[in-house]
């Protein structure tokens, strides 16, 4: 697919009961109560009729683990593989090494009357992919207008129509990149499922089997102490890295042919928006590319570097020349996250739009 996705794996989620994690083990429950009360005897193999009840029970747990540790596990046990994009519930990503790890990911689907199949996709580390119909035949990742000619940037007149406007809003979603605190249930249930941690709790079972009652719960409950002062910790360090995030504000965009104020988190890709010196410490909002007069950036942030950079506008450069984001950004594209020094408006004889 690209540089980040190694492999995309199509699935429907199987009903509760044909999962194998618990069809089987109902079935397994059903078989032994049946042999152990009607032909054993309940009360001459009580005793063993409970164990074999607790190791069942057991088997149950470490299969219901071994499915939260392992997408490949939970695939095989809960999911059914499928080969029609608009019949798949979930997708199987498998990222490329060093990229983070599998996961299962929802897919979605949106019907629209005008095409002949339903636009799919899913998110993946924040990143939209798309199936594509008619050429590939597979997943990519969202395409973003970034190598056309400097004639088509400079002749763009922004989202004249309110219908292109919404159409782009759902292809692209807007530009925002928030940062969700997980409920506290959510992270301890992550740290308690932890291998070393149910091993420390299979431990206390069989300290209590041995009856060292006190010891085991006193041990018990301080692991589950500690477990959550760590999620508290956690839970305070992920808010103030939340609060450190650029925070969304007015900036002048051309829409419906007139100037007019929206949010930084509401622009998409193809806006044309006017960037002057930063104010307040409001940082560039995205990777802006620059059209109309230089600007001196303080890329530090980035690079950390201290010597702020000069930018060059678009229009230097000769109408035919085919823009290459990898060899022309740098000195063409504001990047996200910079703060803008000094920015010198085109004269207001130039030709363009006036603001």
């Amino acid at each position: 697919m690209d540089e980040e996705i190694h492999s995309v794996s199509l699935y429907t989620v199987r009903p509760l009961i044909c999962h194998g994690y618990v069809g089987p083990f109902v079935l397994l429950y059903t078989v032994w109560v049946y042999y152990w009360i009607l032909i054993c005897g309940y009360s001459e193999f009580f005793e063993a009729g409970c164990i074999v009840l607790a190791i069942i029970g057991l088997l149950q747990i470490l299969t219901c683990l071994f499915c939260h540790w392992s997408v490949y596990i939970k695939c095989l046990l809960s999911c059914k593989q499928e080969k029609d994009a608009s019949k798949a519930s979930v997708v199987q990503v498998i990222p490329s090494p060093n990229n983070g790890s599998p996961e299962i990911v929802k897919l979605h689907h949106e019907w629209d009357i005008a095409r002949k199949h339903p636009r799919v996709w899913f998110v993946f580390q924040k990143m939209k992919y798309v199936f594509d119909w008619e050429e590939k035949k597979q997943f990519h990742a969202v395409e973003f207008p970034v190598s056309g000619s400097v004639k088509m940037y400079l002749d763009w007149k922004g989202y004249e129509d309110e219908n292109i406007l919404q159409a782009s809003k759902e292809k692209y979603g807007d530009n925002r990149l928030e940062m969700v605190v997980p409920e506290f249930t959510e992270l301890f249930k992550e740290r308690a499922t932890a291998p070393f941690f149910v091993f420390q709790v299979f431990c206390v079972g069989l300290w209590c089997l041995d009856e060292y009652w006190y010891y085991s719960i006193f041990t018990l409950l301080m692991l589950i102490a500690f477990e959550a002062t760590l999620v508290q910790q956690q839970l305070r360090n992920l808010r103030e890295i939340r609060n450190m995030g650029n925070k969304p504000y007015l900036i002048q965009t051309y829409r419906n042919r007139k100037w007019r104020p929206v949010l930084t988190s509401e622009i998409i890709p193809g806006d044309i928006v006017s960037v002057g010196r930063s104010q307040n410490e409001s940082l560039v909002p995205c990777d802006l590319l620059l059209l109309r007069g230089p600007c001196i950036v303080d890329e530090s942030m980035l690079t950390g570097e201290s010597v702020p950079q000069m930018k060059e506008a678009l229009e230097v450069l000769e109408k035919d020349y085919l823009f290459d984001i990898n060899t022309d950004g740098r000195l063409h594209v504001l990047f996200g996250g910079t703060m803008v020094v000094q920015h010198t408006p085109p004269a207001k004889t130039a030709p363009g739009m006036k603001c």
